[in-house]
């Protein structure tokens, strides 16, 4: 382990900077000069087995790092202008990635990132929001079939490609099912009580438990078995004190283990960091010797040793360990600095 931690910022504040920085072992965080100061790195994706291939999604393009995250350059994925909110690599082909963002969107390369094309993703907006359009938070794999692949939207639910990623379509039935129940019902950018099972964040999937697949969205976190016909909710808030959920991620080596970051709401005063040592039947505080003052809006596990956490907070602080949560350090970005939306440990 490097014990390189790399931060992205958006620019949702006024004079606030949305962009790249950078932390190295005993030194101070830098800002990166390769990224615009209004960038918005949304995602930082290392590539499971080139340690020194990093990709970072922006709403302002795809980045990509050939020299361990010392300098970046913009890809050339479309004309169009769309928002990068996820960049994922494919489990068995390492050369074939895929960005999506919003308005919904889904790119694919298979050479590493030097050409892309756009997949077929007709999935029409559900609600009217107030930001715009709905973005792919985030894409996952079947561990066993890769052809098999799920995608969430914030505030547009679920997609499911079962051709490799060349076509997606959309499955709200299951979702819609869910927001009858009384508990589920939430409402806050539209009229309508199923808008919040439908605001997903995350999407994950583990060789554990290879046929499921973990939604997260801002009411928790729920399992499908079907490609998303049906859903259960994994009750989360029997174990936390807020079920706000924002990502989601198992851990390299120990593929029952899971993450989570909770918190109230999307801008709220206090968030955390959960753990789940057995596919999300129980969890437990993961960090309770920090205290997170803002929402957490992300956290990144390290690739390729299960020890290594990193969790950000939309207020600028910057948490991580590397002894598996045994102990943990902050270090706050500097003044200035954007809302933290997403980080990576090296």
């Amino acid at each position: 382990m490097k014990e390189l931690m790399l931060v992205g910022t958006a620019a949702n504040r006024p004079n606030a900077i949305g962009s790249m920085y950078r932390l190295k072992p005993g030194g101070e965080w830098e800002k990166l000069s390769d990224f615009p100061d209004d960038a918005s790195v949304q995602a930082i994706t290392p590539h499971p087995g080139r340690p020194d291939l990093l990709f970072a999604a922006t709403r302002k393009g795809v980045y990509r790092s050939k020299d361990g995250g010392d300098s970046w350059s913009r890809l050339n994925v479309t004309d169009e202008t769309i928002q990068f909110w996820s960049v994922v690599i494919h489990p068995t082909r390492p050369d074939t990635l895929f960005a999506a963002g919003g308005p919904v969107s889904i790119y694919r390369s298979d050479d590493g990132g030097d050409t892309w094309r756009k997949c077929k993703a007709e999935h029409p907006e559900r609600f009217k929001i107030s930001f715009g359009d709905s973005r792919v938070m985030r894409i996952a794999f079947h561990p066993v079939n890769p052809d098999v692949m799920y995608a969430v939207a914030e505030i547009n639910g679920f997609l499911v490609s079962e051709d490799g990623g060349d076509t997606w379509r959309g499955e709200p039935e299951g979702l819609l099912e869910l927001a009858k129940l009384p508990h589920l019902k939430s409402r806050i950018e539209t009229d309508d009580d199923a808008e919040g099972v439908f605001d997903a964040h995350s999407v994950c999937t583990t060789s554990a438990d290879p046929d499921a697949f973990f939604y997260i969205c801002r009411l928790g976190i729920f399992e499908s078995r079907d490609k998303g016909k049906t859903f259960r909710d994994l009750e989360v808030g029997k174990f936390a004190p807020f079920s706000y959920a924002r990502d989601c991620r198992f851990v390299c080596d120990d593929p029952k283990k899971m993450y989570a970051c909770f918190s109230i709401s999307s801008r709220s005063n206090a968030g955390a960091l959960y753990a789940s040592d057995d596919l999300g039947k129980s969890w437990y505080r993961a960090d309770s010797q920090v205290n997170p003052a803002s929402t957490m809006l992300g956290f990144g596990v390290h690739p390729s040793d299960p020890n290594g956490v990193i969790s950000v907070t939309r207020g600028g602080q910057v948490f991580f360990t590397t002894d598996g949560g045994n102990h943990w350090t902050e270090k706050p970005l500097p003044q200035g600095a954007g809302d933290a939306f997403c980080a990576a440990m090296l």
